[in-house]
């Protein structure tokens, strides 16, 4: 699902092109447009390095551990600022990398994984099916392992 641009690109051609050609500064382009000077630099970086298809938008990308890694490096490699990193490698937000160094930083490899959803995924809990088949003391939260493993023990015993 594609989320809408806040900027169409006629509207961010027309803002480069204008600083481009020395019309306005960025500082006056910020404050007469109501944009950021950050998204004025990006644009402009974006255009400098892949002409105006580079305005068109980045659709979200996701990335792998290894890609991660890649360009964290190549940014502590290079004397590249993490905004120029982000222009070469499509990243919507420098802060996204700079998340990125510091997980690695503090966590190493498993500091870039991607966790989300993953609490969900845990544990599950009791289907309907199997609550109606347990022994009334059981408590609902027990996960499926947990009542098989009751249940043979009270089927064991009982043999």
């Amino acid at each position: 699902m594609s989320r809408k641009q806040k900027y169409n690109f006629e509207f961010k051609l027309r803002i480069v092109t204008i600083i481009l050609e020395g019309k306005d500064s960025m500082r006056g382009l910020s404050r007469s447009e109501k944009i950021s000077e950050f998204n004025l630099y990006f644009w402009l970086k974006l255009y400098e390095v892949y002409g105006e298809q580079g305005l068109h938008g980045i659709s979200k990308n996701k990335f792998t551990i290894e890609e991660k890694i890649h360009i964290i490096q190549e940014h502590q490699n290079s004397d590249l600022s993490l905004t120029d990193t982000c222009v070469r490698y499509r990243i919507l937000n420098p802060s996204v990398l700079f998340q990125w160094i510091r997980k690695f930083k503090s966590k190493g490899f498993k500091g870039l994984e991607d966790n989300r959803g993953v609490h969900l995924k845990k544990k599950k809990t009791i289907t309907s099916m199997t609550k109606k088949s347990a022994i009334p003391g059981i408590k609902s939260s027990m996960t499926d392992i947990d009542v098989l493993h009751y249940l043979l023990e009270k089927s064991y015993e009982y043999l």
